[in-house]
């Protein structure tokens, strides 16, 4: 279709007041039914194409994908083991722009960290780096001295002492303590969190089992807290090498301050637990107590009463036997003879 003299005119007129093509196309033609992809609205296209006249349009140009450099990976994969999100890490990759809600930014970041937890997932299958308890009494001894700072010989150890071993030893066995210390999986925090679990528990043979779960969560938070507590000093050095720019420190504060909350309610929770567990076993300790102090008075009264029959049968056996000894005596002619005073020569 080619435009009439009249439609030529009056978009030279009102292309500038009109900039949208739909709108422009319907004034020119003034039918309010028609849009850009008609025949009129290809036509005024052309005509303003014709004398490069940019104009604008209500269809939604696809956003272009972001490509990630390889340095924009590294950060990635950095701050995403610190257990940022992939808005947080987007906020401060990109830094210079208004980060949105699910918007492309984001939506980098979070199809990166798809791909590099496939990646991962890929790779534990191959390589499973599973945590093994003390297959022996004697390494489960040598761990309890690392952790506890005593100096136990297996050899030496008093009933108590071996006792408590090898509940401990029993207890890093429990399937939650397995499973939970098997999804760490750098070994520094496989250890923190054996070695929390061994200092919390070694000593405390009488724990039950729902106890032992709560000590695992304990020793979850331990691990929480450091990770959180390195989370933090990263970000203040961050915050340090950004004094310049605004936008990114104030990110670096609201990062900065959901850590510390977070902090603070992990250690909340931590304390509650500690509290909880220590004031269960007092409790439980306190009743067994007054049940041994029972038993422990009937037995003496029984001791006390088996004494007085034992002390009654004695002096009355030493009383029959003294008597039993008197009779013979009495019995012995040239004793009593002796006793008196007289023998055989005194009577010649």
């Amino acid at each position: 279709m080619k435009l009439e003299e009249e439609h030529k005119k009056f978009i030279d007129e009102n292309f500038h007041k009109i900039p949208d093509l739909i709108e422009l196309t319907r004034a020119t033609f003034k039918d309010g039914t028609i849009d850009g992809r008609s025949k009129q609205g290809r036509a005024v296209r052309e005509y303003l194409a014709s004398k490069d006249i940019k104009y604008g349009t209500t269809k939604v140009e696809k956003v272009k994908p972001i490509l990630l450099n390889d340095e924009q990976k590294e950060f990635i994969e950095q701050y995403s083991q610190d257990g940022m999100s992939s808005f947080q890490i987007a906020q401060l990759l990109f830094s210079d722009v208004e980060v949105k809600k699910l918007g492309r930014e984001q939506r980098a970041v979070g199809s990166y960290l798809e791909a590099v937890k496939k990646r991962k997932k890929e790779e534990k299958r191959e390589e499973k780096n599973s945590y093994s308890p003390p297959s022996s009494f004697g390494e489960c001894i040598d761990l309890v001295n690392e952790y506890t700072n005593n100096e136990f010989s297996e050899k030496e150890l008093k009933v108590v002492e071996r006792k408590s071993v090898e509940s401990v030893h029993k207890f890093l066995r429990s399937p939650r303590f397995v499973q939970i210390i098997n999804t760490y999986n750098k070994q520094e925090d496989q250890k923190l969190f054996e070695a929390e679990f061994i200092r919390a528990t070694w000593d405390k043979p009488d724990l039950s089992a729902d106890e032992i779960n709560l000590y695992v969560n304990v020793c979850v938070d331990y691990i929480n807290l450091k990770n959180i507590q390195s989370h933090m000093e990263k970000l203040n050095v961050m915050f340090e090498e950004a004094d310049e720019q605004q936008e990114l420190t104030v990110r670096l504060s609201e990062l900065l301050k959901t850590k510390s909350e977070e902090y603070n309610q992990c250690e909340k929770r931590q304390e509650s637990l500690i509290q909880r567990l220590a004031g269960d076993r007092a409790k439980r300790i306190s009743q067994r107590q007054d049940q041994n102090a029972s038993i422990l008075s009937l037995v003496e009264s029984f001791q006390n009463e088996e004494e007085r029959k034992l002390m009654v049968k004695m002096a009355e056996m030493q009383k029959e036997a003294i008597s039993e000894e008197a009779n013979r005596l009495e019995s012995m002619n040239e004793w009593k003879a002796r006793v008196l005073g007289i023998s055989k020569n005194d009577a010649i």
